[in-house]
């Protein structure tokens, strides 16, 4: 017994040794499996747990170290083959990196490219219904020429492209419809083709957007050429009015391009903002007699077209009033004025009794503070415009006063001030208040231009000045709640101050002059601010010379006695 527990005893230490070293390191090769001792000792159920532990950690990794620490050789594919055909497939193979490489490149800039077009094409930039792709992408360049990197001279490039290739487009749309029909009737078919082509809606805003284009960067003549072209085309007949209402191309054909199949053209009613955009070009250049003609045929289009009565509808006629009375006072065609003048402000109190009435459904059935404020806020607007119609009324009747033919022809010189003051006019929301000049005094006596008016034109002034009084008193009564009253209260005071100025009440108009500058000021109205700022200068100037010059004359006279 005492041997076996020996052999026992070392035994254990033995295995425990072994197991430490196996900790130590790992072999290349992998683990190799245990194998279970077969001795008639080690079989016993008291000794089978520990060999069972010792063969569970050599599952594990901790294998007997082996003595090959070589790693596996690689295997060449091409070991065996002649030096021409290895360089072969070197060769074959750098040539599919590149391509693969290559293909990658391209494939990438191509959906970079293509997302960008259709990223502008949706958000930035769309483009007109029933268009192709090249056309598409030439209003991008303009678009990126404009906005992003600008360079007008590229993006008329651009924008001439585009129409060119629209054009064309439109030309091939309908020669390829009309080839399968007979030869008369294929003739008389190119000759309505033709207008069709001008008409098309797709091409006219492409033109359209290279006249704004010429309106933004100062070439008013070319711009104002452009509208006028497009809405006088308008007014032609369409050879084909089933045509004006055909389908339009879907959203997904507008996004990658491709005609329409039944293209649309414009209407009269398409083409007003062209003319209302022409008009404006010509009224800066003063070309008033096609700026009139415009506005005429814009006012007489909006007549005929428009039968709702809604509020939209109702500021875009008293605009165009507007517009079309302030131009006439400008060309001194005071009656015409007069009479746009007093239409515009009869729908403008016919819209304010109405809206009245539904500002007060409104506020009792509603308790809504916000909806109140913008209630109240619609209401000054219309208030608003009331009383800056109003001074134009007085402004126009105080004009048509001093041109009176009943007037002396000695003072034509002091009407002739007094209507270059009242026809000069100045940017402002509505477009159509005049504004004083600083060159516009009397250049006679005063006294003297007083003293020989007509009794009729006494009369007419003063309805003149009533009006404005009025309207005066109008814009003052909303003064700082509304920025139109109190531009409205500033020309006024700038008008009453000049009227008094060339009466001789230079205090008074002084005073006016000032106070015209609060109200400017509270406005924000900076353009005005500055006229009436050299009204004061100049009146202030020429009070000063008149007291220098007062001493020296009465020197001049008391030394010869």
């Amino acid at each position: 017994m005492s041997a076996s527990r020996a052999f026992r005893s070392a035994a254990n230490s033995m295995a425990g040794s072994n197991l430490t070293r196996t900790r130590i390191a790992s072999t290349f090769s992998g683990p190799r499996p245990s194998v279970p001792l077969r001795h008639a000792y080690f079989s016993s159920p008291s000794r089978h747990q520990r060999a069972t532990t010792t063969s569970t950690f050599t599952s594990r990794g901790y294998a007997s170290i082996s003595t090959n620490t070589q790693p596996a050789q690689h295997l060449d594919s091409t070991s065996g083959l002649s030096p021409g055909a290895r360089a072969i497939i070197a060769a074959t193979r750098g040539v599919r990196n590149i391509l693969v490489i290559a293909t990658s490149t391209l494939a990438t800039g191509y959906f970079f490219f293509a997302g960008t077009h259709a990223y502008l094409e949706q958000y930035k930039c769309p483009s007109p219904q029933g268009v192709s792709t090249q056309v598409q992408r030439c209003l991008h360049g303009a678009w990126v020429r404009e906005e992003i990197s600008p360079d007008p001279d590229v993006a008329e490039v651009y924008l001439q492209k585009a129409i060119e290739m629209a054009r064309k487009d439109i030309e091939t749309h309908y020669a390829n419809r009309n080839k399968n029909m007979g030869q008369g009737q294929q003739q008389q078919d190119e000759r309505l083709a033709f207008l069709e082509i001008e008409k098309d809606e797709a091409l006219v805003e492409i033109q359209n957007r290279l006249a704004r284009f010429y309106g933004r960067v100062g070439r008013d003549e070319q711009a104002a050429t452009v509208w006028t072209r497009l809405w006088k085309l308008s007014e032609k007949e369409n050879p084909r009015p089933s045509s004006s209402s055909g389908g339009q191309s879907s959203g997904l054909a507008s996004l990658f391009g491709g005609a329409s199949a039944d293209r649309p053209l414009i209407s009269q009613k398409d083409a007003m903002p062209y003319a209302k955009s022409a008009a404006d070009c010509w009224m800066r250049m003063g070309e008033y007699e096609m700026a009139e003609e415009a506005l005429a045929w814009t006012l007489s289009t909006f007549a005929s077209t428009t039968s709702s009565t809604t509020a939209t509808s109702r500021i875009e006629e008293i605009g165009l009033l507007s517009t079309l009375g302030a131009l006439y006072v400008r060309q001194a065609k005071f009656e015409y004025a007069l009479s746009l003048f007093v239409k515009a402000l009869q729908a403008v109190q016919d819209h304010r009794v109405q809206n009245d009435k539904s500002i007060q459904a409104a506020a009792g059935a509603a308790n809504d503070k916000a909806a109140a404020a913008a209630l109240k806020e619609n209401r000054d607007m219309w208030y608003c415009r009331e009383a800056i119609l109003t001074q134009s009324i007085g402004e126009t009747l105080y004009g048509a006063a001093t041109r009176s033919p009943s007037s002396s022809s000695s003072t034509t010189a002091t009407p002739t001030t007094t209507t270059t003051a009242m026809e000069s006019k100045k940017s402002s929301s509505w477009k159509f208040w005049s504004s004083s000049s600083p060159s516009s005094s009397s250049t006679t006596k005063p006294s003297k231009a007083a003293s020989q008016k007509s009794p009729d034109q006494l009369k007419k002034e003063e309805e003149a000045l009533g009006w404005m009084q009025k309207a005066l008193a109008m814009a003052k009564a909303k003064s700082g709640e509304h920025r139109d009253c109190d531009e409205c209260a500033a020309l006024g005071l700038n008008n009453l101050g000049l009227i008094n100025e060339m009466e001789g009440k230079t205090e008074v108009a002084l005073a006016q002059f000032r106070e015209a500058v609060l109200h400017a000021t509270m406005a924000k109205d900076y353009v005005g601010i500055d006229d009436y700022n050299s009204n004061i200068t100049r009146l202030t100037e020429q009070l000063n010379a008149d007291s220098e010059s007062t001493p020296t004359t009465t020197s001049t006279t008391i030394t010869p006695a």
